[in-house]
C-alpha cells in the first residue's frame, strides 16, 4: 500500500517527473498544481525506492472552481473545459450571458491540467469526499 509517510524525500520522483509537476513538501512529495498537468504516466513511482505512489490514476483531491471565475464576472471563458483531458468540466448554459463552468468530481482525477490555464486562478484542489462504504 502507498502512503506518503514512506516517503524519505530523496527526490527521485521530483527529477524523474517529465511534466515537472512533483515537489517536495513537508510531510513527502506533493503534486504542484500551478505548474502543470500530471499525465499520469508512473515515471515518479518507476524512481521512486520506497511504496510512495499507487498504480492509481487519481489523486486524493478534485478540483473546485470558485467563485473568482471569470464567467461569474460576465466574461466568456471555456480554458478549464477545453484544457481538461477528462472532460470533467462541463459548461452550463444560461441565458444573456456566458456559460458557466460545472465540474463532475467523479470524473475528475486530479492531475491539474485546468489549474495553471485559468487567467483567473480560479481553480485550486480539495480533497475527495469520503466513499460511503
Amino acid at each position: 500500500m502507498e502512503t506518503l509517510s514512506a516517503c524519505t524525500q530523496c527526490e527521485k520522483c521530483v527529477a524523474a517527473c517529465p511534466e515537472q509537476v512533483v515537489r517536495l513538501a513537508p510531510d513527502g512529495v506533493a503534486l504542484d498544481t500551478t505548474a502543470g498537468e500530471c499525465t499520469f504516466c508512473g515515471s515518479c513511482a518507476d524512481a521512486c525506492p520506497e511504496a510512495v505512489f499507487g498504480e492509481q490514476k487519481t489523486m486524493s483531491h478534485v478540483m473546485e472552481i470558485s467563485g473568482d471565475c471569470l464567467a461569474q464576472a460576465g466574461v466568456t471563458c471555456m480554458t478549464c473545459r477545453d484544457a481538461c483531458p477528462e472532460d470533467a468540466i462541463l459548461m452550463q448554459p444560461r441565458i444573456g450571458v456566458p456559460f458557466l463552468p460545472s465540474l463532475d468530481a467523479a470524473r475528475c482525477t486530479g492531475c491539474a491540467a485546468c489549474v495553471s490555464v485559468c487567467p483567473a486562478e480560479a481553480i485550486r484542489p480539495i480533497e475527495k469526499e469520503p466513499e460511503d462504504g
